[in-house]
C-alpha cells in the first residue's frame, strides 16, 4: 500500500478543503477555526451519496497533521479490510442514503 498524502499544513492555513482515497476508504478534510474537521466514509460513492462513518477534528497545526495522517491510515486498514460489497449492495447502500 502507498502511503496515504496529507498536504502540507499551509494548504490548509490557506482554507483548502480536501478530498482523498485509498482503496474503498473516502476522506474528507475542512479547516474550520484553528482546526481540521475530517470525516471518512466507504466507497464507492462521493460524499453526497454515502454515509459519513466517523468525525473528527485535529489541531491546524504540524502535530495535528500527523494525527490526521494516523486516522486516515487506520480507517482505510478497517474499510479496506472489509468485504467487498456487491454492486446491489453498493447501489442499495446509496439508495438509502439518498432518500435520508
Amino acid at each position: 500500500m502507498e502511503e496515504i498524502y496529507i498536504p502540507v499544513l499551509s494548504h490548509f492555513e490557506n482554507g483548502n478543503l480536501w478530498t482523498a482515497s485509498d482503496g474503498r476508504m473516502r476522506y474528507l478534510v475542512r479547516p474550520e477555526e484553528n482546526v481540521l474537521t475530517a470525516q471518512v466514509w466507504e466507497g464507492p460513492w462521493s460524499y453526497e451519496f454515502s454515509t459519513v462513518e466517523e468525525t473528527r477534528q485535529f489541531p491546524m497545526d504540524l502535530q495535528g497533521l500527523d494525527q490526521l495522517a494516523q486516522w486516515v491510515r487506520a480507517w482505510a486498514a478497517a474499510i479496506n479490510a472489509r468485504p467487498v460489497p456487491t454492486l446491489e449492495q453498493s447501489i442499495a447502500r446509496r439508495a438509502e442514503t439518498v432518500a435520508e
